[in-house]
């Protein structure tokens, strides 16, 4: 056995241990300025950036749509009743895909409506039109 090996089994006998190194942002990162107000995050931006932000993103829209299918008739419903028109139109500004699943979802609705006769229309549902 080496002399390190043999004082390290000293050390560990007699509980005391080696000092630890210095482990800051070794598993995360730093979290200063996290909590930045939003003018200081789009200081740096271009305009052009900035308009690219509140643009939908197809991909987005698929997820999303792929889990709107994914959920029950009984959640879909809850889902149409919490979301009013007041909220829909806060929910597309953080996400502005849901304004054209929206659309998609009214235009598919329409299409059969205009089929019925007047006095057979449902009136109109929440945001995500009886999905």
């Amino acid at each position: 056995m080496a002399i390190e090996d043999e004082m390290m089994m000293e050390e560990a006998m007699m509980g005391e241990r080696p000092p630890l190194p210095n482990m800051e942002g070794a598993n995360m990162p730093s979290m200063e300025g996290a909590n930045m107000p939003r003018e200081d995050l789009l200081e740096g931006m271009p305009p052009e950036a900035r308009g690219a932000l509140m643009e939908p993103d197809e991909e987005i829209e698929i997820v999303l749509m792929s889990r709107i299918a994914n959920m029950s008739p009984e959640e879909l419903a809850l889902l149409d009743r919490a979301i009013t028109p007041d909220v829909a139109q806060v929910l597309m500004k953080v996400l502005p895909e849901l304004g054209e699943i929206i659309d998609k979802v009214q235009g598919e609705m329409q299409e059969p409506m205009m089929q019925e006769p007047p006095m057979m229309q449902e009136p109109p549902m929440g945001a995500l039109g009886g999905m």
